[in-house]
């Protein structure tokens, strides 16, 4: 099988590397100072829970010209980028590629195959120009849900800090010959890859933890467990949470932990800061819309008032705008 990484950083970086260690034909494409370093020095991954510190060279670019065809692309850009990047990562798709975003937030092919009233709605926050759904289209998508916390220490250097789970699964629940057979190629890199009969679920209960501990981590500047452990912060996110599950129960979607169990998760996680608030302090685009503002339509849509998911998307989108992200 042959596999692009499209946004070799933190996550892209730990899936690429991983997966090239046992063997597969992995390229990855990269940006500036990262793409730099892999060139020239190769991908360098450390990490505790595997227990390795270690280099592989890489097929690597920075662009996406005269590389060919793919049978799986893992997209691992931010929210915004992919929707920017659409129509050109379409000329890196054949006919039955399998695509594998790894996204933060709502994906924009949230409601492809959706049992409800919403069903193919194209989500105005995500994919604006609805140019995801024309140029990769929907059906080339399996689900996933990425749980691992990693980041960039260093141009070309991956540190992991925890966690080897990326939930898989179909939109429409099947269990299909795509979904094992990209289970069983994360699971034989090291990774626990479980295939889920609902992963609107999966991804709505990571939704409720990023988007309620991402926008307010750059308000606060503060880690998972610090805000968790305040108990300012921790009341805000609860009443996040609390708007987040009223708008699931709307689209009849189960929530597998209680708010409760899910701050303890995160807090679990120790001080580790948020993948948004990493963004923030290296003046990077955020993914605000399709963390929290996705969220918002939403909640227009079915019906449901989200004044604090309002109110800390404003103060998070006011902070972005002065930072320059």
């Amino acid at each position: 099988m042959r596999v692009c990484i499209f946004g070799a950083g933190a996550i892209g970086g730990m899936l690429g590397f991983l997966l090239k260690k046992q063997g597969i034909d992995v390229t990855l494409i990269a940006r500036r100072e990262h793409y730099e370093a892999i060139k020239k020095n190769g991908l360098t991954f450390i990490s505790n829970e595997y227990n390795i510190e270690e280099t592989q060279k890489f097929k690597v670019f920075d662009n996406l010209q005269t590389l060919g065809k793919f049978d799986l692309l893992i997209n691992s850009l931010k929210a915004h980028s992919a929707n920017q990047t659409a129509e050109l990562v379409s000329n890196l798709l054949h006919q039955e590629t399998i695509i594998l975003p790894t996204l933060n937030g709502i994906p924009w092919w949230f409601f492809y195959k959706f049992k409800g009233d919403l069903a193919n709605y194209q989500l105005k926050s995500v994919d604006p120009e609805k140019k995801q759904w024309k140029y990769i289209t929907p059906e080339k998508v399996l689900g996933c849900v990425v749980y691992p916390a990693a980041t960039i220490d260093r141009p070309g250097v991956i540190k992991h800090i925890e966690g080897k789970r990326f939930i898989l699964g179909e939109p429409d629940g099947v269990r299909s010959e795509r979904v094992s057979i990209i289970s069983d190629m994360l699971v034989k890199s090291g990774l626990k890859a479980p295939i889920s009969k609902d992963i609107r679920s999966d991804i709505w209960l990571k939704l409720m933890g990023n988007s309620s501990f991402n926008p307010l981590s750059i308000i606060t500047q503060n880690t998972l467990k610090e805000m968790c452990e305040n108990e300012d912060t921790k009341k805000i996110i609860e009443d996040m949470m609390r708007e987040v599950i009223f708008i699931g129960e709307k689209l009849n979607i189960k929530m597998k932990l209680t708010i409760e169990k899910r701050i303890e998760g995160a807090k679990n996680v120790g001080d580790h800061k948020t993948s948004t608030l990493q963004d923030y302090e290296n003046k990077r685009p955020l993914e605000l819309n399709a963390l929290i503002n996705s969220l918002i339509e939403l909640g227009e849509l079915t019906g449901v008032e989200t004044p604090t998911l309002n109110t800390i998307y404003r103060i998070a989108k006011f902070f972005s705008e002065r930072k320059g992200c």
